[in-house]
């Protein structure tokens, strides 16, 4: 296994302007992203309100059900002890959703040594699951290759209406059968069986989308000591009842903030990706058993277009009396993230920081600031094919992902051995036919209007040959030089499959069956700089 470091442009402006701190977006943050920034966030974090004890007793229930390691225990007591958190956070996705899941836990397990490092005290990485989602479609599919397509298997959810994704229970059987199709889809190696075995083991002891993903992560992060906690956890609700209440009493300000906010990164020429509402309560409550947003209707809250109202102390009581029905949204879920941990770092993608950039006055609003906001680091993983690919044809990562290299390659191959003088003469028959049809149909108006649908007809039939023709000789292009072709489609599959990053598109457990069960514990070990540079890994 070997790692290359290669500066990735990131696709948003934003992202770009936050990496390299550009003067205009950076007053919307409290900190840069820096390590350098950790000091003097300390220092804020030393009047934190946690409750340490308690909040442990929390993850530690939340995690022993999947057997708690040894290193897990140990920051466990390091945060019972005072030690600061840095944290992630993902939706609770089928085998554990898109690679930058795994790295998402990647960076907070480097980014928590490096800051340990720098600070010579103990950080503690935690991982939030946000089991309170109930866009169950985002979590429930995989990309597959097939016949040397990448192809969407979705799984059946709408059974399960809007409930969130730790009270689904979900339907064994036929998430099986779906599992056994995406295993099949995988290349037979000596890890496929095992892979497959240990993921019906899982599932079997899963009840919901949570309890599944918490197994993999506890897998296969257990022995570097990450913690992880389900937003939806019951407990978890209940140590955050006060901090409930705090967003019912100053619910009309929060949204204010954020739309005030939203508007002027507009003006800046940021897009308003949270498209803030002034009405919206930033909250959701679960009535009938499913999750339902709530708004501001006066002095009241309603959700389901007004068929559900509470009254603000209504809405209070149930804050204090049955949190676990309460939960947040993208507005609320960094408040309540900051109110509950003492966040030295908090690492994003591109779509959460983007929605953070909005949020700095709201934390004010409540006395907090925002923490150290680190980008989660990009990777990529390259076998040893797609390795061998590149040097064959002289390319590099960049040339690919960014350069725009491939597709020029392949016109320049296809432009080589192209029938040119064939293809004039379809493109002249075709000249020709339009002209005597022109003729032909001035002709038959004389005899009768009646009779052009009937030319008309016949000219489509004569273009239709002609389209035969030129697909049949393209066809034979693509034949006669199909290798080319087809290394450059798996060079593609591979790095921008779906014109996306492979991280964001494939599974670990492509990788996984192919490398072996221990990839992910290895990728962990890598020696990783958190800096803003796309780590490259070959395998």
């Amino acid at each position: 296994m070997k790692l290359e470091e290669q500066y990735l442009k990131p696709s948003s402006v934003l992202m770009e302007h936050y990496i390299n701190q550009n003067t205009k977006l950076m007053p919307f943050f409290s900190y840069p992203p820096e390590l350098s920034a950790f000091e003097q966030r300390l220092e804020v974090l030393a009047d934190h309100p946690v409750d340490r004890p308690a909040l442990a007793r929390v993850m530690e229930e939340g995690m022993q059900k999947n057997g708690m390691t040894d290193e897990a225990a140990k920051n466990l007591e390091a945060f019972v002890q005072g030690a600061p958190v840095i944290i992630a956070g993902q939706q609770a996705g089928l085998l554990t959703g898109p690679l930058y899941t795994v790295h998402k836990a990647i960076s907070t397990l480097v980014l928590a040594k490096e800051a340990a490092a720098k600070l010579n005290r103990p950080v503690v990485p935690v991982f939030w699951i946000a089991g309170e989602d109930h866009d169950l479609a985002e979590i429930s599919h995989f990309y597959m290759k097939t016949d040397g397509r990448t192809d969407k298997l979705n799984v059946p959810h709408y059974q399960y209406g809007k409930k969130t994704a730790s009270t689904v229970e979900l339907d064994k059987e036929q998430m099986k059968s779906y599992l056994t199709v995406y295993f099949r889809s995988l290349p037979e190696t000596a890890y496929s069986k095992a892979l497959q075995e240990q993921c019906f083991e899982f599932l079997e002891a899963s009840t919901s989308y949570t309890d599944f993903f918490e197994r993999y992560l506890n897998e296969f992060f257990g022995h570097e000591g990450l913690l992880y906690i389900d937003a939806a956890n019951p407990a978890l609700r209940r140590y955050e009842s006060a901090y409930f209440q705090k967003m019912i009493e100053r619910n009309d300000e929060i949204a204010a903030r954020v739309v005030e906010t939203e508007a002027r990164l507009k003006e800046l020429g940021y897009p308003a990706v949270m498209g803030a509402d002034p009405q919206s309560a930033n909250l959701f409550i679960i009535a009938n058993e499913e999750r339902v947003l709530l708004q501001r209707d006066g002095a009241d809250f309603v959700g389901n277009e007004g068929s559900l109202r509470f009254t603000k102390e209504e809405l209070l009581e149930i804050a204090a009396n049955t949190p676990e029905r309460l939960s947040n949204n993208v507005v609320t879920r960094p408040l309540m993230q900051e109110m509950v941990f003492p966040v030295l770092s908090f690492i994003g993608g591109p779509g959460e920081i983007a929605y953070w950039a909005a949020l700095k006055q709201t934390f004010e609003l409540f006395s907090m600031e925002l923490p150290v906001i680190m980008p989660r680091l990009g990777m990529t993983i390259i076998n040893r094919q797609t390795a061998s690919l590149l040097e064959k044809y002289d390319l590099t990562f960049i040339d690919v992902v960014q350069g725009g290299k491939l597709p020029h390659l392949r016109a320049e191959l296809y432009d080589r051995h192209r029938e040119k003088e064939a293809e004039q003469r379809i493109s002249d028959m075709r000249a020709y036919l339009d002209r005597q049809y022109e003729l032909l149909e001035a002709d038959f108006r004389e005899v009768s209007k009646g009779l052009q649908p009937v030319l008309a007809k016949n000219l489509q039939l004569h273009t239709k040959q002609l389209d035969f023709l030129s697909d049949k000789l393209e066809e034979q292009v693509l034949l006669q030089n199909q290798t080319e072709f087809r290394h450059y489609a798996l060079l593609e599959q591979e790095l921008v499959p779906e014109n996306s990053l492979q991280e964001r598109i494939f599974t670990p457990f492509v990788y996984l069956n192919e490398w072996g069960p221990d990839l992910v514990k290895c990728l962990s070990r890598l020696d990783f700089k958190y800096d803003k540079n796309h780590k490259i890994i070959y395998l």
